[in-house]
C-alpha cells in the first residue's frame, strides 16, 4: 500500500488521492500517476511543520526470523529542487505492535503512534543534512527513533543494531514502511523558517 501524505496546519494526514492544501503562509501538493509521484511544499514563517510526500508500506522486515532482514533502502529523485529551509528526507516506520497498520489514524488523520516506532533518517538540504542526490539508509546509517531504542542507546540506533535485536521497542519480524518527502520545520521567533521544495520520483 502506498499513501500520499501531508503535514499541514498541525495535522499529519494520508490519502490515496491527490492532496492540495493552501493557506496564506504554507502550501502542500502530492499526486501519483502510474509509476510516478510528484510532491511539493512551501512555507513562509508558518508556525507548523509543513511537508508533503508519500509512504510505501511493507517494504521489508527487520529482525526477520526466516533471514533476509531489511538492511538497506534507497530513493533517487527524478527531479528535485530545494530552497531555504526545505529538506528532501526519508524516514522509516516500524509496525512494532504487529497489527498490520502503521500508527493510529482517524479518518486518515494521524492520532497516535499506537505502539509503533518511527525513525528520522537522512536528508538533503541546509541545516544538518548530509546526503546529496539519492537518500540511503544502510545498516550503519544513524537513525533517531521515537520512542527510543532502549535505556542504554536512547533514541539512536542503526538497522544493524535493530536487526541484532538490541532495540526493545522493535520486536522480531517487524514490518517496515518508508516515508519520502519535502519537509519544512515549523517557524518560531527563535527559529524562523521559510523555504520551498519539489520532487518527482
Amino acid at each position: 500500500m502506498t499513501y500520499l501524505n501531508a503535514n499541514f496546519g498541525g495535522n499529519f494526514s494520508r490519502s490515496t488521492g491527490t492532496i492540495r492544501l493552501q493557506s496564506p503562509t504554507a502550501s502542500v501538493y502530492a499526486a501519483a500517476r502510474s509509476s510516478q509521484v510528484d510532491f511539493s511544499a512551501s512555507a513562509n514563517l508558518d508556525p507548523n511543520e509543513t511537508s508533503s510526500g508519500f509512504s510505501s508500506y511493507d517494504i521489508g522486515t527487520v529482525r526477520a526470523s526466516s533471514g533476509g532482514s531489511l538492511d538497506s533502502v534507497s530513493v533517487s529523485p527524478r527531479t528535485l529542487t530545494l530552497s531555504g529551509d526545505a529538506h528532501f528526507a526519508m524516514n522509516l516506520w516500524f509496525d512494532s505492535d504487529h497489527d498490520g497498520e502503521y500508527f493510529v489514524w482517524s479518518h486518515n488523520q494521524f492520532t497516535a503512534l499506537g505502539g509503533d516506532v518511527y525513525a528520522l533518517g537522512p536528508c538533503q538540504g541546509n541545516g544538518g543534512c548530509t546526503e546529496h542526490g539519492s537518500l540511503t539508509v544502510d545498516e550503519n546509517t544513524p537513525l533517531f527513533l521515537i520512542p527510543g531504542c532502549n535505556s542504554i542507546l536512547g533514541n539512536y540506533a542503526t538497522l544493524a543494531i535493530i536487526n541484532a535485536g538490541l532495540c526493545t521497542t522493535i520486536p522480531a519480524d517487524t514490518h517496515v514502511a518508508r516515508w519520502v518527502g519535502i519537509d519544512i520545520g515549523g517557524s518560531s521567533s527563535v527559529n524562523p523558517t521559510s523555504g520551498s521544495g519539489s520532487a518527482s520520483l
